[in-house]
């Protein structure tokens, strides 16, 4: 957890919003390593919600052809 940091600066982080990282846009990172810690609860439904979001962001972009 916390090895690829999400943000809008790609100086200070590995991934943009969408989970997708800044240098290699077909990438896109959906485990825990965007978080910046664990907690006590189970975060499976956390990773579920941002792999979701993140398909639906690629297949937008593949549809407009910038992926």
């Amino acid at each position: 957890m916390g090895t690829a940091r999400m943000g809008k600066d790609p100086k200070s982080s590995v991934l943009n919003r969408w989970n997708q990282l800044h240098e290699v846009p077909n990438v896109f990172v959906t485990d825990g390593s965007c978080m910046a810690s664990s907690s006590w609860q189970n975060p499976s439904l956390t990773y579920m919600a941002l792999t979701a979001r993140a398909c639906n962001y690629a297949v937008d972009q593949m549809k407009k052809q910038n992926l």
